[in-house]
């Protein structure tokens, strides 16, 4: 037996989590112990009958829940984060029986009675709202869990939860397997005619990574995005993008290899056969027994209603660049490896700004400096870097988090930059939730992981635009994480709080990526220290709306797919995508096109029937982010007010009468048409 193996498990010390000590071999026999004493602390409360209380339930399986979740989130981080056959081996180990418990626990009988006790004991109405939303939410998720089907059904649904659970984590690592599994490999830069320094610099540190010279692109976004928006070369566009367009599917180069398919099917046929033994008549139906929106219905109205508003100026703006492109001796009609090429074109020659030109002012220490620095003011509190606190990565950083009095509250891990093995796109996890119970308290620690173009050489990480509007959205999901005052971790932040609406802070901080006052804050010229100059400014203000008719009619599009998908009684997946595409779709779609294949947010993250939700959320923020807009940029009054009325509250409250504390009235569309330049 080897030492690491006699030494303590790093995965069961309080604490952050030790990253120096953690191996993928520590993952199962912690989550097997974490499951035993959680499995022993069920058998105790079903033994109570009806001499349950608030302590001996809610109490008790808050503690458990708590150390299992601990230990979890870390692997599941770890995985996410450095995705090496031994952490994908050992996450997929502990994935199987926490499915299985997790079903275990939602179907047992003794414990939904436990919760239905309290719920009905004399003293209910006088505990804490935190206390009453968490028993209320309980016994709603013990009825989703099928614990009042009969036994066979019962079993059928708990085989189905597992099968589901194996299936989105196969969905997740063959999508990061045919995204590495594309390279494109560049020995003379004449072959990436069109890329600026900073693409090229991007693509070079990935064949350095790589062991190679020149340079190296496989289908991760900053690589995608880099050649179809800046390459000359029209057949390099077109390949690169049929690859990113059929990742994982049956189509296009790698037709077959890590193809998703199947999993897709059986996926949505398994979600139906559990929204049936439910009673619902769809898994969207079923999904939104927890959400803002109440019926398909009204969730297809809304999407059609921005469509309806949205498409004919979309269509104006497609024809716009294909005029466009025709004067610079394009080819017509525009190919869809065609549109970011001309977009960025058109945006330079319109707007005198494009991504690549605004870099120079967005370093990212600045840039995070700025964020802080806003947060600061707004919500009374201050961000503390602290490199004494084991990372699984030396790029990666820690920060304290302290309140007006210096007292530490919170902790933020900071994983921004992009590298082999790490999954794509920008997101916001939990490392610790906040519980205070028994004269205890837990901070709650955010992580914060995006993709950013790493440093290279002596070289500072530049962000575009759009990276910087990332970060603010991320950051946004983070404070309503960070700044809860709810002490049960099951309604702090963002658990519990309806899908719907769980994007509402984190699209209302983006709207710090635009407002000039707070620009000033942070965009400072990488060389001289400037601000950004009047022309970039106004250029960069009118870039909001640049093809926003365009970019709004794309959110339509694959929520109306995700929509009808789950609430179709028997839907061929392609068929329809493409009916949708044709319904409200304006950028053109080839015939390879399998974008379902690789759409994570349905399949392996937890957006199935909910990718609406951006849009949905979207409505409320923008209308919300008008309080800044009438009180000042910066006062804190508004600040506290976001901070008191949505983010500290968690889900102890229904969005809707937190949304009303906040603005004082129900939200507006207007808003949110005029962030895209729709008219109202």
């Amino acid at each position: 037996m080897s030492q690491r193996q006699t030494e303590p498990n790093p995965l069961l010390a309080s604490g952050l989590p030790a990253f120096d000590r953690i191996a993928p071999e520590h993952a199962p026999p912690a989550i097997e112990q974490r499951l035993g004493e959680y499995r022993a602390l069920i058998t105790h409360i079903e033994s109570l009958g009806e001499a349950v209380d608030y302590a001996s339930v809610v109490a008790a399986e808050t503690e458990a829940d708590n150390a299992l979740a601990r230990v979890f989130s870390t692997i599941g981080h770890l995985h996410a984060v450095n995705n090496t056959p031994a952490w994908r081996e050992a996450y997929q180990a502990c994935l199987a029986p926490m499915t299985r418990f997790h079903t275990e626990r939602g179907q047992n009988r003794g414990l939904f009675q436990a919760y239905q006790r309290l719920a009905e004991r004399a003293d209910f109405g006088q505990q804490s709202p935190a206390m009453r939303r968490l028993i209320e939410h309980e016994i709603r998720d013990f009825r989703l869990s099928g614990v009042v089907l009969p036994e066979k059904q019962r079993t059928r649904f708990a085989e189905l939860a597992v099968r589901l659970s194996e299936l989105g984590n196969r969905f997740g690592n063959q999508v990061l397997d045919a995204t590495e599994g594309h390279i494109e490999r560049f020995d003379n830069p004449e072959q990436l005619a069109g890329l600026p320094d900073s693409e090229l610099d991007l693509l070079a540190g990935m064949a350095a990574q790589a062991g190679r010279d020149g340079w190296q692109a496989d289908l991760s976004y900053p690589a995608y995005r880099a050649i179809i928006t800046y390459a000359d070369d029209r057949q390099l566009r077109e390949r690169i993008y049929r690859a990113y367009v059929t990742r994982s599917s049956d189509r296009g180069p790698h037709a077959g290899e890590s193809d998703n398919t199947a999993i897709v099917t059986e996926m949505l046929a398994l979600r139906r056969e559990q929204a049936a033994l439910l009673g619902f008549s769809s898994h969207a139906e079923m999904r939104l027994t927890t959400r803002m929106a109440e019926t398909p219905a009204e969730i297809e109205l809304f999407l059609l209603d921005l469509a309806g508003r949205a498409r004919p100026l979309a269509m104006q703006q497609l024809d716009e660049l294909t005029k466009f492109a025709s004067e610079l001796g394009a080819e017509t009609p525009l190919a869809p490896w065609d549109i970011a090429y001309y977009s960025e074109k058109l945006r330079d020659a319109r707007l005198g700004i494009n991504q690549e030109m605004l870099k120079p002012w967005f370093e990212v220490d600045q840039v995070f400096s700025g964020l802080f620095d806003i947060a600061g003011d707004l919500f009374e509190v201050a961000f503390r870097r602290d490199d004494t606190v084991a990372t699984w990565h030396d790029s990666v950083s820690y920060y304290r988090v302290t309140d007006q009095a210096g007292r530490e509250i919170a902790g933020l891990f900071l994983d921004i930059y992009s590298r082999s093995r790490k999954s794509g796109g920008a997101w916001m996890d939990v490392c610790r939730s906040r519980l205070v119970m028994s004269g205890r308290e837990q901070h709650p620690v955010a992580y914060l992981t995006c993709n950013f173009s790493p440093p290279r050489d002596d070289r500072p990480s530049l962000l575009t635009h759009d990276d910087v509007v990332t970060l603010w959205h991320e950051f946004g999901h983070c404070l309503h994480h960070l700044l809860t005052r709810i002490d049960l971790p099951a309604i702090g932040g963002i658990s519990g709080v309806e899908w719907d609406a769980v994007e509402l802070p984190s699209q209302l901080m983006e709207g710090f990526a635009w407002e000039p006052d707070a620009l000033d804050r942070y965009a400072r010229h990488v060389d001289s220290g400037q601000p950004l100059p009047p022309g970039l400014l106004e250029g960069l203000k009118a870039d909001r709306q640049f093809q926003g008719a365009l970019a709004l009619v794309r959110q339509i599009e694959f929520a109306l797919c995700d929509l009808r998908l789950h609430h179709q009684s028997d839907p061929d997946p392609v068929a329809v995508m493409r009916a949708v595409h044709d319904e409200v779709g304006v950028i053109p779609m080839i015939a390879d096109n399998r974008y379902l294949m690789s759409f994570s947010h349905l399949f392996d993250g937890g957006y199935a029937a909910g990718y609406y939700s951006y849009l949905w959320a979207e409505r409320l923020a923008r209308d919300g982010f008008g309080l800044f807009r009438e009180q000042g940029i910066f006062n804190r009054q508004a600040g506290l007010r976001l901070l008191d009325e949505i983010l500290a509250v968690g889900s102890s409250r229904p969005m809707a009468e937190s949304w009303r504390a906040f603005r004082g009235r129900p939200p507006e569309l207007d808003p949110l048409l005029e962030s895209y330049g729709v008219a109202a």
